[in-house]
């Protein structure tokens, strides 16, 4: 391809990016009248679901303690009152609870404290804190959209690199980058970091850097444990390609060494303090059903049949994936068992938060023929969906009883099985579950051709 061409393809999608970014950290700015008086539109994870429970919530506007949040977040009761008058950096795992995975972590407690050195003074009174610390709120915004915003600029790069392996347009990586979903929830949690190690994973397993490939696989998992199925997928059929030729032992250990490096952030997770660990474990096992597609059956999001039904399917489901021979020189088949593993991982888990669409649509925009990419686009609106219609529950009943007849009970619950935030989820997971056997059938049929031959 001409180098000139290639480049201005490159720079229109980075262009194209680049917008997405500034739409979707306008979005989700901190304390910002809501676009549209949509609170479903304007929520992150960053700020109202992590920041303010853990820093903003602990402490009354007259600056009194708030002994009721501290100890539903924090593990050291003295690291949160000093926190109230001198400026430090508390850690999380150690000094505070936090949910997610430990790359996460990291990045989290970069933001955290550099936001709290650039905005506190050496020492300040409690009432002055619950001033700054929302100040301090809007710079950890910033620098966290910065780490994301960056990882969908080398995702789209990589995204670039794909489609040319796969002999694709550049307009499906640009297609990625203004998704409904893509806007809505870049800046919103951290899933767009994981999809970058992803790409990046699948790119250098085929250009044969296995070390390089495992590494980036299991940074993932450091940053979301989803993509766990897909390590244990390529590792599996390694194990079972060393019976037949010897020569992949060297392909399996350097592959293997790189995932179990690359896991290393959760042993200095584990370091750093166990009860940390311990309640990362807990939080996501204790869970409820968030958008999964066993409430059809369950009716209730707490019931604990959703976990069990959830484990059947997965495990049946990667046992047929396991069934495929990954062939390491086809870009698509590498992009395909990728795509198929997460949405084994997501669409039948038993949480499947809306910003986990942006893992599979950066794979699955490269490889799904047109029918199959009309059918995404729809699956990625629904997810759109849910967070739009979240806050709006009461108000999207009514319009289904006025405009369509639909027989529903008006009330606010997005959790219940007759909301339309779950009919939306359901929609999105149907599409995605069909999507995947269409794709394991696809393989599985061209894997019977080679034989044939």
């Amino acid at each position: 391809m001409n180098a000139k061409i290639k480049t201005m393809e490159i720079a229109i999608i980075i262009a194209i990016s680049v917008l997405t970014i500034a739409v979707s950290t306008y979005m989700h700015k901190p304390r910002e009248v809501s676009i549209l008086n949509n609170p479903g539109l304007s929520y992150s994870d960053i700020v109202y679901g992590l920041y303010n429970p853990i820093f903003v919530d602990i402490v009354t506007p007259n600056g009194l303690p708030n002994y009721q949040k501290i100890n539903e977040k924090w593990f050291r009761e003295d690291v949160a009152m000093k926190l109230m008058t001198t400026r430090i950096c508390p850690i999380p795992y150690l000094d505070y609870k936090f949910e997610y995975p430990p790359i996460v972590g990291a990045l989290w407690f970069v933001s955290t404290c550099i936001s709290f050195t650039l905005t506190f003074s050496p020492t300040y009174s409690s009432v002055e804190y619950y001033l700054l610390v929302k100040k301090a709120g809007d710079v950890h915004y910033y620098i966290q959209s910065f780490f994301i915003s960056a990882s969908l600029i080398i995702s789209i790069i990589y995204m670039y690199k794909l489609s040319k392996t796969l002999n694709k347009s550049w307009s499906r990586v640009a297609l990625f980058a203004v998704l409904p979903s893509t806007i809505l929830y870049l800046i919103y949690n951290w899933d767009m970091i994981t999809a970058m190690f992803i790409l990046m994973s699948i790119y250098y397993l085929y250009n044969k850097k296995f070390f390089l490939s495992g590494l980036l696989l299991g940074l993932s998992i450091s940053t979301k444990l989803l993509p766990l199925i897909l390590a244990i997928a390529v590792i599996y059929d390694l194990i079972q390609k060393t019976f037949i030729n010897k020569e992949y032992v060297h392909t399996l250990s350097r592959f293997a060494l790189g995932v179990v490096v690359g896991l290393i952030p959760y042993i200095i997770m584990i370091a750093i303090s166990y009860n940390g660990f311990t309640y990362f474990i807990q939080h996501h096992a204790q869970w409820y059903c968030e958008n999964c597609l066993y409430l059809l059956i369950t009716k209730d999001v707490w019931n604990p049949y959703n976990r069990v039904l959830s484990m059947l399917f997965i495990f049946l489901a990667l046992i047929i994936t396991m069934t495929i021979d990954v062939q390491y020189d086809e870009m698509f088949c590498l992009c395909t068992i990728s795509l198929i593993s997460l949405v084994i991982s997501t669409a039948l888990n038993y949480v499947f938060s809306p910003q986990m669409m942006l893992m599979l649509t950066s794979i699955a925009v490269l490889i799904l023929n047109l029918k199959q990419l009309l059918f995404l686009i729809v699956a990625d609106l629904a997810n759109f969906g849910i967070m739009a219609l979240f806050f709006k529950d009461a108000e999207a009943r009514s319009w289904l009883i006025e405009r369509l007849g639909v027989r529903v009970r008006i009330t606010q619950n997005p959790w219940d099985i007759d909301s339309p935030v779950q009919m939306l989820a359901t929609i999105r997971n149907v599409i995605l579950i069909l999507l995947m056997v269409d794709l394991i059938y696809t393989l599985l049929k061209l894997r019977s051709k080679i034989l044939e031959k």
